[in-house]
């Protein structure tokens, strides 16, 4: 987990393609969010088992880390604060997916919760910075220039912008995942879905 949320902080912060306020201020978002995202997630474990869980607290700050990362150069701290807690919440329930009679029927297969995390969390962060993308914050690094999102600058036009964004890549990444998956279970030996035996 250490080396995915350090590896994540240059990630996020390299987005902005320079070394200046903007990449500084992506870092530290991105790092205030995962940490909201980390004790959230530990919070509510805790609440709902009276335990407190190394595995939570890593799964709380992967939600953040996704959340934050379509945003990290738009929003200011306080905003990645609350995405990191609306990160935790809402990727938690999602997890709950994978419990159910549906998912047993579909054969659902997710051991490493990445649906919840990676696809819920990617999807709800690309259309939350529709919302929140502040125009003064891109503007840190000296040259961008955007019209920022809805709540902060009253741009309605790009939450429809995010959405398609998101569908985009949310068919992109579920049909290719689906032709490799096809292909690789083509090959002897090398199903997908094992049997039980």
């Amino acid at each position: 987990m250490v080396i995915i949320w350090g590896s994540w902080l240059a990630f996020d912060a390299g987005t902005t393609l320079s070394l200046n306020f903007q990449s500084v201020m992506a870092m530290s978002v991105t790092n205030l969010c995962a940490s909201a995202g980390s004790m959230t997630w530990c919070l509510t474990t805790y609440i709902e088992t009276g335990r407190f869980s190394l595995d939570s607290m890593f799964m709380g700050a992967i939600s953040g880390l996704v959340m934050i990362t379509p945003a990290a150069a738009y929003i200011d701290l306080t905003t990645s604060f609350f995405f990191g807690i609306a990160g935790a919440l809402i990727c938690r329930q999602a997890l709950r997916i994978k419990s159910t009679e549906t998912a047993r029927k579909l054969r659902w297969v997710d051991n490493g919760d990445t649906f919840a995390t990676h696809c819920v969390g990617g999807f709800v962060g690309t259309i939350a910075t529709g919302l929140f993308a502040r125009k003064e914050v891109a503007a840190y690094d000296g040259v961008s220039s955007i019209a920022g999102g809805v709540i902060f600058d009253g741009n309605a036009k790009q939450l429809g912008l995010q959405f398609t964004e998101a569908s985009i890549g949310f068919v992109w990444s579920f049909v290719g995942s689906y032709v490799l998956f096809a292909l690789i279970d083509c090959i002897p030996g090398l199903e997908v879905l094992a049997s039980d035996q």
